[in-house]
C-alpha cells in the first residue's frame, strides 16, 4: 500500500517499528513498588546466572502464549505450543535455563521456569522477534502475566477486569448524558476504575480512578492513513482500534498498593502495550513497548 501512514503522538509509547527487531524499553516503577521515575534498566545478569536482568519495573511483564493464532483477538499473544509465557525482551541471554519465577494472571499464581532467550515466531510472513520464554504447569488465560521472584510474589495478586455499570461511575468523570454504551465503557479492578468515553470522531478520553479519586486523565487519538476518510471510533466494541488503548489486565503488589493497569494498543504494523501505575498518587506509565507485528 503506497499511502503514507500518519501516526498521532501517543504519550509514553515508542513509535511503530519496522523490520523484525523489538525495542524493549523500561520505565519507572510505581510508588507502591518503591522506585523513582525514569530510572533506566540495569545491566543483564552475569553469564550462567540464575538472576534475571533487573528492570525499572519490579518484576517483568510477559504475555500468555496461545496455540491457536486465530483463537484470540489480542494480537500481542505469541503463538507457541512449547512455552506458556513470553516476555518481549533481548536482555535474557545470560540467564540460566530452569531459573524459577512466579507468574500471576487472571487469578492464577504458579511457578514458571525460564526456557530460553531467542527469536521466536511473532506476526506474519515468517517474522520473528526476540523473546524470553517460560514454561508452566498449566496455561494462563490469554492476556498479560506478571513475573516476580518468589519472595516478592507472596502478597502480589492479579485481577480480571470486570465490566462496570456506567451508573456506578462518578459524574465528575462521566456526565449523566454520556452514560450509554454507544459512547462510554468502564471496568473495575480492585480499587481501580478505568473509564473510556468518546470525545469526538477519532478521540477517546481515558480516565483512571483510584478509590474514586481521579489519578489519570488523557485523550487518545485513533491512528489513520493520510488522505483517508477514517471511520469514527466505534463503541462499545472499540478493542482493536489502531491507536486506542484497551485495558487487558491488572495487578497489585500488596493490599496497600494501588493496582497497576495493563493496556493493549494496536497499530497498523505493530502491537503496543503499556503499564500504568501509581507514582506519588498519580497514574503514570511505568513500562511499555511497541513490537513489530506485520506489514500491510
Amino acid at each position: 500500500m503506497e499511502k503514507k501512514l500518519k501516526l498521532f503522538v501517543i504519550s509514553g509509547l515508542v513509535g511503530l517499528m519496522s523490520g523484525t527487531s523489538v525495542l524493549y524499553k523500561s520505565f519507572a516503577k510505581n510508588q507502591g513498588l518503591q522506585a523513582s521515575a525514569n530510572q533506566p534498566q540495569t545491566l543483564v545478569a552475569q553469564a550462567n546466572s540464575t538472576t534475571p536482568p533487573q528492570s525499572a519495573m519490579t518484576g517483568w511483564l510477559g504475555f500468555a502464549t496461545t496455540t491457536n493464532k486465530n483463537g484470540t483477538f489480542l494480537r500481542l499473544l505469541p503463538v507457541n505450543a512449547d512455552a506458556q509465557v513470553a516476555l518481549f525482551s533481548d536482555a535474557w541471554d545470560q540467564v540460566k535455563p530452569g531459573t524459577s519465577l512466579v507468574g500471576l494472571a487472571g487469578g492464577i499464581k504458579q511457578q514458571v521456569k525460564f526456557r530460553r532467550s531467542q527469536e521466536e515466531p511473532f506476526g506474519c510472513k515468517n517474522n520473528k522477534t526476540k523473546m524470553a520464554t517460560f514454561t508452566a504447569a498449566k496455561r494462563f488465560a490469554e492476556g498479560p502475566v506478571w513475573l516476580l521472584p518468589a519472595n516478592l510474589a507472596k502478597e502480589a495478586k492479579s485481577f480480571t477486569l470486570q465490566a462496570l455499570n456506567l451508573s456506578e461511575v462518578p459524574t465528575s468523570v462521566l456526565p449523566v448524558n454520556k452514560r450509554k454504551p454507544s459512547v462510554a465503557r468502564a471496568w473495575k479492578a480492585g480499587g481501580a476504575t478505568v473509564v473510556m468515553q468518546k470525545q469526538s470522531k477519532g478521540q477517546v478520553r481515558l480516565s483512571i480512578l483510584i478509590n474514586s479519586r481521579i489519578a489519570y486523565n488523557a485523550v487518545k487519538e485513533k491512528l489513520y492513513f493520510e488522505g483517508d476518510n477514517p471511520e469514527p471510533v466505534k463503541f462499545p466494541n472499540f478493542d482493536g482500534t489502531p491507536g486506542i488503548p484497551f485495558p487487558i489486565g491488572a495487578f497489585q503488589a500488596n493490599p496497600k498498593s494501588a493496582p497497576m493497569i495493563v493496556f493493549w494498543q494496536p497499530g497498523y504494523e505493530g502491537q503496543a502495550y503499556s503499564v500504568l501505575a501509581s507514582v506519588k498518587g498519580k497514574m503514570q506509565e511505568v513500562d511499555g513497548s511497541t513490537i513489530y507485528f506485520c506489514g500491510f
